[in-house]
C-alpha cells in the first residue's frame, strides 16, 4: 500500500458470511477530500481472507470450495507442483477461479477502482455479472476503474487467473525459469475510493542539495474543477519544512519545483524520510490531499568511475534475492519482509538485487525505512520481454517503485532477457532518470549488439579471479557483477569474497558484486514427506536456508562487508591499549556509534557451562571520520593479563551490532583440562607397549608407535589408529611412501613415560608424553614430497556412529575452509550430533568438517567415553567426515574419506556451483608443501572422573 494513503479501510471477519468494515478516516481538516482504500483479501499472507474457489487441473481440481487470498494455490493444495524447468506431460495447465461477495456503500461524486498488487498471470475481472479488464503479467501492479459497476450492498467480484499467458513472451519471460513457478492471487486486493477530480500519483526527484522536482498526475480533471496545485514538505515528526509551493494545472502531468532547506539525506545508514503532502485546489477549496514518502538523495552514476551517494563514492554490496517462503511461495507477510531486511542489515549489505521480478511494495517501504539500496528488476529470467508487453510492465513497475529513495538502479531483465528497446520506457516514467542495467550471462559479451548513450555497466555473471582483476584494472568500465559466488549448498557465498571484495576497494571502476543468493528457496511439499525440495541442485543457492538457517557464509559475509575492520587478532601481556582500526562506513563517524570493550572468561572443558563470562567492561570513547584508519584507546585494568579474551562490540547509530571481535589473550594461564587426581600411568607386565591410569588403557603398536587402541572399563571403544597420515595431493602423480615401520622405543622420566618412533608410517618422528595428570600429549613431524596438496594432515580413526556430541573453545559456530576462514567467534560451543546434507536435511550448525582455530575440545562418545584434545601448535581440527548435496557440481572441497577426528596442518578450498576453487585465485590455490611439518595436540580421556561414584538410593520421600 503506497504511502501516501490517509484513508485506510479494514476488514474484520466474524462469521464466513457476515463481513463488517471498519473504516478508520485521518483527515488533516474537515475541508479535504479523504482518499480511502478496502482491502478485499488480506493486507498480506498472514492476514489472507478466504474466497471462493475452483481450480480446473490438478490437485483438488473440478469443485467449489475456498482458498485465502493472498497465497498461491500451489501452496494451498490446489494444481501442480512446477520448477520453471520442468516439462508438463500432456498436463493442462490449470485455470483458477475466484468468488468474493463484499457489502459497500457507493458515495456520488466519487470513483472507484480495484487494484491488484500482482496475480499470476493472465486475469480476467467481473463486476457484478459485467467484464471489467483484462492483463497479462503475473508480478506488477495493475487496477482498473469500476465506478460504472460497483453498487451500494452486496457486490460479487468474479477472477478467472490463468497459471500460464495466452502472450507467448511472457510464457518464455516469467514461465521459463530456474525458480519455483507459482500462479494465483499472490498479493493483496483492494478498492480505492477518490474524489472525482483527484491526484492519481506523484512522482518526486529530491536532491541532495534541496532541489525538489515533481510531476504531479492528476486524473478527473475532465470536469475541470481544479485549477491548481499545492505543495508542502514534512518531516517525520509533522512538522512542516520549507515553504509551500504551488504551480497551475497543466495538463494530466504537472511539473512542480521548489528547494527545500537544511534537508536531512537518506542514505542507507542515515535513513531520513520526508513526507509530500500535494492538495488538488479548486482556488481556496482543497478537492483531494495525496501523500507520498520520499528520500533526498543523489545516487550518480559517474561512466569510467563508480557509483556516488549524496557526493560519497559507494561499492554496493549484497545479494539476490527472490520474494520467497517455503510454506507460502511468493505470498509474504510483512513478518517474513521484516525478517528478510533485518537479515540483510545483520549481514551488513548496503543494496539488495530485487530480482527476477518487482519486489513487494513493503518489502521497498522498508528498504526505504530502514536504510537498504535496492536495484529492482523488470521480468524475464532468459528470454526478454517483447516490447509490447515489456513496456506495459516497466511502465507498472516504474510508476509504483519511482519514489523509492532505496531504488537507485534498474535492471532491464535478467541475463539474457535485456530488451534494449525498453531502456526508453524506464525514463519516460522515472523523474530520476535511473540507469536500467543490462545484466549478462557469465559466458555472454555484454557489450555485443547494444550501443546506449551512455557506458554500459558490466555486470556479467560469475566471474573468475582472472576475468575480476581485468575488469578492475585493466578494463574502464564501471564493474558490478551482479551474481557472483554461486552460494550452492556450502560453496560460494563468502568462499573468496574478501580476496574478491579486496580488489573492488583498490580499483577505480569498482561498482560493487551481488553474491547469489540470500536464500535456499525449498518449497515444503507435502508429498514429499513435508520436505523443503530444493529440486536437488538448482534452488539451494543460499547463504541462508529456506527458513533462515545460518551457513558457514552467512558469518563470513557479515565479517568481511562489517563498516569497521580490526586486524589484531590477539594480546600479548605487553599490550598498552591501543588498537588500530579501520572505519569503512560511508557517512558515520565512529563517535556515532556505540563501543563497547569486555574483558571474558571462557567456560572450561571440565565444566557443564558453555559460552563466556564477562569480568569486566567499560565504553570505548572513539571519534573516527568515515573512510579513515586510526586507534582505539582502550582503557584496561592491569589485572587483564589474566583474562581469557577481550571483546570488542560495535553498534551502530540505530543500535545494530555490526562488528565484533574476541582478542585471546596470549598470558591468560586459567586452567583448561584439570586432572581430579595426579595419577601416572603404569606399564602392563604383559605387554610393554600397553598402559594403564584408572580404569583407562592405551595400546601403542610396537612396531610403529601408533596408539593402536583405547579401552575404558574393560571396553575397548572406536578409538583407534592414531595417528596415520591424511593427505592428498593434487598432482595424482605425486605419490608418498607411508608403509615403512621402525619399531618404537620406551622411555621413563620420573612419572612420565615416552613412547618414540622414527621414519615409521611417512612420520620423521612421532613422540609420545604419557603424564601423570592424564595428559597423553604427541608431538610429530612428517616431510611429504614437494608439490600441491588438498590437505594434509594426521587422523585418528573413530566410527562416526559413536560420537554424540561435542564442545570447543575457538572461533564458531560455523566451520571453515581455506578460503572461507573469517566470521567466527571465539567462545565455548556445544553442538549435538545431527544429520545434515546441504539442500536436503537442514540441521545447522553443521557438525562436520574443519574448525579454526581453536583451542580446546571435547568429543562425547557412546559408553561415557570423554575424549578431549588440546590444541599444542597452529592446527586445524577435523570433526568427522562433512557430507555434501546431491550434483554440487562445483561446490565442494576435498576432504579425508575415513570417519574419526582430524588435526590438519593444511586444509582445503571449497569452489562455487559454477567455478572450481582453483579459479578463485591465490587463496584457493592448493597448498604448495615443501620441507618438514612439525605439530603438536594433546588427548584427555575420561581425564576427570571421581575415583568412585556415590550409589544411587531409588527412594524418594514426599
Amino acid at each position: 500500500m503506497n504511502t501516501w494513503v490517509i484513508s485506510t479501510v479494514k476488514m474484520v471477519e466474524f462469521t464466513q458470511k457476515n463481513i463488517v468494515l471498519f473504516i478508520v478516516a485521518c483527515f488533516f481538516s474537515l475541508a479535504i477530500q479523504a482518499q480511502k482504500i478496502v482491502f478485499l483479501s488480506g493486507e498480506d499472507a498472514s492476514t489472507a481472507v478466504d474466497w471462493e474457489f475452483m481450480i480446473s487441473e490438478g490437485r483438488n481440481s473440478g469443485f467449489w470450495t475456498s482458498i485465502p487470498v493472498p497465497s498461491n494455490w500451489e501452496a494451498e493444495g490446489f494444481g501442480y507442483y512446477l520448477y520453471g524447468m520442468d516439462q508438463m506431460d500432456n498436463r493442462a495447465l490449470p485455470i483458477g477461479y475466484y468468488k468474493h461477495s463484499f457489502d459497500w456503500v457507493k458515495q456520488d461524486r466519487h470513483r472507484y477502482f480495484i487494484v491488484f498488487q500482482a496475480v499470476m498471470t493472465d486475469t480476467k475481472l467481473s463486476l457484478n455479472g459485467k467484464e471489467i479488464g483484462f492483463h497479462q503479467g503475473g508480478f506488477t501492479e495493475f487496477k482498473f476503474e469500476i465506478t460504472d459497476y460497483i453498487q451500494s450492498g452486496k457486490n460479487l467480484l468474479e477472477v478467472e487467473v490463468n497459471s500460464s499467458s495466452t502472450n507467448a513472451s511472457l510464457v518464455e519471460a516469467e514461465r521459463y525459469a530456474d525458480y519455483w513457478m507459482f500462479s494465483g492471487i499472490f498479493r493483496p486486493v483492494y478498492i480505492q475510493e477518490v474524489p472525482r477530480e483527484y491526484i492519481e500519483q506523484v512522482a518526486i526527484d529530491a536532491r541532495m542539495t534541496g532541489d525538489l522536482k515533481m510531476w504531479v498526475y492528476s486524473n478527473g480533471n475532465d470536469h475541470r474543477e481544479a485549477s491548481s496545485l499545492y505543495a508542502q514538505v514534512y518531516d517525520a515528526a509533522g512538522k512542516r519544512v520549507g515553504d509551500p509551493f504551488s504551480q497551475e494545472i497543466s495538463g494530466e502531468k504537472t511539473l512542480l519545483s521548489a528547494h527545500i532547506p537544511e534537508v536531512e539525506l537518506w542514505s542507507h545508514e542515515f535513513p531520513h524520510l520526508y513526507t509530500m503532502e500535494v492538495q488538488l485546489r479548486k482556488e481556496d477549496k482543497v478537492l483531494h490531499t495525496y501523500q507520498q514518502k520520499f528520500g533526498f538523495r543523489t545516487f550518480e552514476v559517474r561512466d569510467h568511475d563508480g557509483f556516488y551517494l549524496n557526493g560519497k563514492r559507494i561499492l554496493l554490496k549484497g545479494a539476490s534475492l527472490n520474494s520467497f517462503r517455503p510454506e507460502t511461495g511468493r505470498a509474504l507477510s510483512k513478518a517474513d519482509m521484516e525478517e528478510n531486511l533485518h537479515l540483510m542489515k545483520e549481514l551488513n549489505f548496503n543494496c539488495v538485487r530485487a530480482s527476477h521480478y518487482p519486489a513487494d511494495a513493503y518489502f521497498l517501504e522498508l528498504c526505504d525505512s530502514l536504510g537498504m539500496m535496492a536495484m529492482v528488476e523488470t521480468t524475464g529470467w532468459y528470454r526478454p520481454l517483447e516490447t509490447n508487453i515489456g513496456s506495459q510492465l516497466v511502465e507498472e513497475m516504474v510508476r509504483r517503485d519511482v519514489n523509492h529513495p532505496s531504488v537507485v538502479l534498474w535492471s532491464n531483465g535478467n541475463h539474457m532477457a535485456h530488451n534494449p528497446a525498453l531502456d526508453p520506457v524506464f525514463f519516460k516514467w522515472d523523474i530520476q532518470e535511473r540507469r536500467p542495467l543490462k545484466n549478462e550471462a557469465k559466458s555472454n559479451d555484454i557489450f555485443a549488439n547494444y550501443q546506449p548513450d551512455w557506458d554500459i555497466i558490466n555486470t556479467t555473471y560469475y566471474p573468475n579471479f582472472a576475468t575480476i582483476k581485468k575488469n578492475l584494472f585493466e578494463e574502464n568500465h564501471i564493474y558490478l557483477p551482479n551474481e557472483t559466488l554461486h552460494a550452492l549448498y556450502d560453496g560460494g557465498g563468502g568462499a573468496n569474497l574478501k580476496t574478491y571484495w579486496d580488489l573492488f576497494e583498490q580499483s577505480k571502476v569498482g561498482g560493487g558484486l551481488m553474491i547469489w543468493a540470500l536464500f535456499d528457496e525449498g518449497l515444503m511439499r507435502t508429498d514429499m514427506a513435508y520436505t523443503a525440495d530444493n529440486q536437488q541442485n538448482k534452488a539451494a543457492d543460499g547463504i541462508l536456508g529456506p527458513h533462515g538457517e545460518k551457513e558457514g557464509s552467512y558469518y563470513a559475509v557479515r565479517e568481511i562487508w562489517s563498516p569497521v575492520q580490526i586486524a589484531l587478532e590477539r594480546l600479548g601481556e605487553d599490550f598498552e591499549g591501543e588498537v588500530s582500526v579501520e572505519n569503512k562506513f560511508t557517512f558515520t563517524d565512529l563517535n556515532q556509534c556505540t563501543l563497547i570493550w569486555k574483558l571474558i572468561n571462557f567456560a572450561n572443558p571440565d565444566g557443564s557451562l558453555n559460552g563466556h563470562r564477562a569480568v569486566a567492561e567499560g565504553m570505548i570513547e572513539a571519534s573516527l571520520p568515515a573512510g579513515e584508519t586510526g586507534k582505539l584507546s582502550i582503557n584496561l585494568p592491569s589485572s587483564f593479563i589474566h583474562q581469557d579474551a577481550l571483546a570488542i562490540e560495535v553498534y551502530d547509530p540505530h543500535g545494530l551490532l555490526v562488528y565484533e571481535k574476541r582478542l585471546p589473550i596470549s598470558s591468560s594461564n586459567r586452567p583448561r583440562f584439570r586432572a581430579s587426581v595426579m595419577e601416572p600411568f603404569t606399564q602392563d607386565p604383559g605387554n610393554n607397549f600397553s598402559f594403564h591410569r584408572g580404569d583407562l588403557e592405551l595400546t601403542f603398536d610396537s612396531a610403529s608407535g601408533l596408539l593402536e587402541s583405547v579401552s575404558t572399563h574393560g571396553k575397548t571403544s572406536g578409538i583407534n589408529n592414531f595417528p596415520y597420515l591424511a593427505f592428498e595431493a593434487a598432482d595424482s602423480t605425486l605419490v608418498n611412501d607411508i608403509s615403512t615401520s621402525n619399531a618404537a622405543k620406551i622411555s621413563q622420566d620420573g612419572d612420565k613415560w615416552i613412547i618414540e618412533s622414527t621414519h615409521s608410517r611417512g612420520f620423521d618422528y612421532l613422540r609420545w608424553e604419557l603424564n601423570a595428570g592424564g595428559e597423553i600429549t604427541l608431538d610429530y613431524a612428517y616431510t611429504l614430497n614437494e608439490g600441491a596438496y588438498h590437505y594434509a594432515g594426521i587422523g585418528m580413526e573413530v566410527p562416526a556412529k559413536e560420537v554424540l556430541r561435542k564442545r570447543w573453545l575457538g572461533e564458531g559456530p560455523a566451520r571453515i575452509w581455506k578460503n572461507r576462514s573469517q566470521g567466527g567467534l571465539w567462545d565455548v560451543y556445544a553442538l549435538e550430533k545431527q544429520v545434515n546434507v546441504p539442500g536436503l536435511i537442514y540441521n545447522s550448525i553443521e557438525f562436520e568438517g574443519f574448525f579454526a582455530p581453536w583451542n580446546w575440545a571435547v568429543f562425547y562418545l557412546e559408553n561415557n567415553v570423554n575424549l578431549g584434545f588440546l590444541n599444542n601448535s597452529d592446527l586445524t581440527l577435523g570433526v568427522l567426515n562433512p557430507v555434501n548435496g546431491p550434483n554440487h557440481k562445483f561446490a565442494n572441497g576435498y576432504y579425508p574419506k575415513r570417519e574419526g577426528f582430524f588435526f590438519f596442518d593444511f586444509i582445503s578450498p571449497v569452489g562455487s556451483k559454477w567455478k572450481a576453487a582453483s579459479e578463485f585465485g591465490p587463496d584457493a590455490q592448493p597448498s604448495w608443501i615443501k620441507g618438514q611439518i612439525k605439530g603438536s595436540v594433546s588427548l584427555f580421556i575420561n581425564w576427570n572422573r571421581a575415583s568412585e561414584k556415590a550409589k544411587r538410593v531409588d527412594v524418594e520421600i514426599e
